[in-house]
């Protein structure tokens, strides 16, 4: 009895150890969207695949965690694979969250680290049209500008819930995910037809 209750005793801190959480890891730094500081009031969030994994609503322009222990940062408490960042305000594609054109990502989770991590957001695409070498003469001047609006390349989805509070079955979840790719695969096609244009 007094050996398996030592045993017992002695396996204690290791079965502990074995079930504690891992540490968070956490972001801070500058948050933009299209070459302008994101206003206060937008969200950040950080999804591990489709798994949100931490969110943060900017409250200074343009900052969304600072390096000081005691302030705010964007924490993870735990993921598996590559973290990717969105951003949602009322000012970019009509409230909707979206990834931008250009994905910004973190290459895993780390334990333990607080990183600095400047997020650009690009939600728009702006094109040099190039006048024609083929006519004499002229020249100068500014090029023409070609703005391409956020809502038809946002390669992000809807934050929005359904007004059921089920959660949705794997078909379900297939199903939405496979219009996601098919709307992303869309919009790609679009962006590469506007290159091949210009």
């Amino acid at each position: 009895m007094k050996v398996f209750i030592t045993s017992i005793v002695m396996l204690l801190p290791s079965i502990a150890l074995a079930s504690m959480p891992a540490f968070p890891m956490a972001f801070w730094g500058t948050v933009s969207i299209d070459g302008s500081l994101a206003p206060a009031g937008s969200i950040v969030r950080v999804y591990d695949g489709v798994t949100e994994v931490g969110k943060i609503t900017v409250q200074e322009t343009g900052v969304y965690g600072y390096t000081e222990p005691t302030k705010q940062k964007l924490v993870v408490g735990e993921a598996q694979g590559t973290l990717t960042f969105t951003i949602q305000t009322t000012s970019v594609n009509a409230g909707i969250e979206t990834q931008g054109l250009t994905l910004i990502s973190h290459p895993s989770f780390e334990s333990g680290e607080t990183i600095n991590k400047n997020l650009a957001f690009t939600t728009s695409v702006v094109a040099n049209n190039q006048p024609s070498s083929s006519g004499g003469g002229g020249g100068g001047g500014k090029p023409k500008v070609k703005e391409v609006p956020v809502s038809s390349l946002v390669l992000g989805t809807s934050t929005s819930t359904s007004s059921s509070s089920q959660p949705l079955s794997k078909d379900e979840l297939r199903i939405t995910l496979q219009k996601q790719l098919i709307i992303l695969l869309t919009q790609l096609i679009s962006l590469l037809q506007l290159q091949m244009k210009i």
